[in-house]
């Protein structure tokens, strides 16, 4: 066992210990009862952060391990995954107002314990919801609010249980999907939204939701070093990052957006795309919804921009399969949200299907031919649809 004087830094019966093989920091610490020392690197050689990284471990190895539902605190299992799971990720946003509303909810009823999350819990947490919350513009709170504030129960639930620190989980029940937003700007009122922009950055990150189709979040995150002029890409997914389910994928700039990035390249200031006076945008909606009430725009949000790039692009006919690589789907099921506003949408394979069974299924011309497939199902369909004209014509 190292000697105490080899201990740079001790917290409950943990300590930090200095070799002279490795730059970096260990931890060293005894199993309870025993005299046997362990050891892990802290991976770094910054004392302060070793020492940061002790007490975490520290507290790490304190906490109960595989705890009965009737013991395990809901809020310490939110707690957990908002501020280890989600720390620096844009979602943790999100995650924080959620875990307001489900807190005064708890507290309110008197919620302590993960199992007491019975579904009739749930269900008057919904209720509670829907009565109490209003959506934008005062509207009542849509299913998509409330799904997604017990999506982050459901995480927060699986992550505690992931980590050991719970036996079991409840089930968290979902909502129905909300439709999918129908909203898209026709050419005329996109020329008008753009003419609108009266602000610089604003301008710049409608131009470049129309011509890459990203999330607003992917714009606005978007920094100078992911553009390549020479190669005429963007790679919307920041170096070092990992992809999640919402892909960020590599799109070609635009002939009508090069000179507008060549600008932003040569006279950014943090190294954003989109900037005000050199500090990064975190948000266009208030000067966004400016803009739409000069063009005289209704029910536009800065994601409607992506919904009419992909829309038009099917109704010029371009493959589902491109549209479906600019947005970053993985498949094409999303994307194909889209086709009906394609005119030409899946008519390659009618037009082959005709060709194929067109010459064996055509209507019998004679009494006899018909006669002679009286007997069949197939005869019986395509009477009917020959009499059906006669039958809408003459009611």
């Amino acid at each position: 066992m190292y000697e105490r004087s080899n201990r740079l830094f001790e917290y409950q019966n943990h300590w930090l210990v200095k070799r002279r093989d490795t730059p970096n920091y260990h931890i060293y610490w005894c199993r309870p009862g025993t005299r046997r020392v362990r050891r892990k690197s802290a991976n770094t050689d910054d004392f302060e952060k070793a020492k940061r990284q002790l007490i975490e471990f520290a507290h790490e190895r304190e906490r109960p391990r595989n705890q009965k539902p009737e013991n395990a605190s809901i809020l310490d299992a939110l707690n957990e995954y908002i501020e280890r799971s989600l720390d620096g990720r844009p979602s943790k946003v999100h995650a924080l107002l959620a875990l307001s509303h489900l807190d005064r909810f708890f507290e309110r009823e008197g919620i302590v314990f993960v199992s007491d999350l019975t579904l009739d819990v749930q269900d008057a947490y919904i209720e509670w919801r829907r009565s109490t919350g209003r959506g934008w513009k005062g509207q009542t709170l849509s299913n998509a609010t409330i799904a997604r504030e017990l999506s982050v129960l459901k995480a927060a639930l699986k992550t505690y249980w992931k980590r050991g620190l719970i036996k079991e989980i409840p089930y968290v029940k979902s909502l129905p999907p909300p439709p999918p937003r129908s909203r898209f700007l026709n050419v005329d009122e996109a020329r008008r939204l753009i003419d609108a922009c009266h602000e610089a950055h604003v301008r710049l990150f409608v131009l470049l939701a129309l011509h890459t189709l990203q999330r607003p979040s992917a714009i606005l995150n978007l920094q100078t070093r992911q553009i390549d002029l020479t190669t005429g890409r963007i790679d919307f997914l920041p170096p070092g990052a990992v992809q999640s389910h919402k892909r960020k994928p590599v799109v070609p700039i635009t002939v009508t957006l090069r000179p507008h990035l060549e600008r932003a390249i040569t006279e950014t200031s943090s190294g954003h795309v989109i900037e005000y006076h050199g500090i990064p945008v975190l948000s266009v909606k208030k000067s966004f919804k400016r803009a739409c009430k000069r063009a005289n725009l209704h029910d536009v949000t800065p994601y409607t921009l992506r919904h009419t790039g992909a829309t038009l692009l099917a109704a010029a006919g371009v493959s589902m399969r491109q549209i479906a690589g600019m947005l970053g789907h993985t498949t094409q099921r999303t994307t194909e949200l889209y086709a009906k506003h394609a005119p030409e949408f899946l008519k390659d394979a009618s037009d082959q299907l005709d060709s194929l069974f067109q010459p064996t299924l055509s209507l019998p011309s004679s009494g006899a031919d018909s006669q002679q497939l009286s007997e069949t199902g197939s005869a019986r369909h395509l009477r009917a649809r020959a009499e059906l004209p006669t039958l809408v014509d003459n009611p």
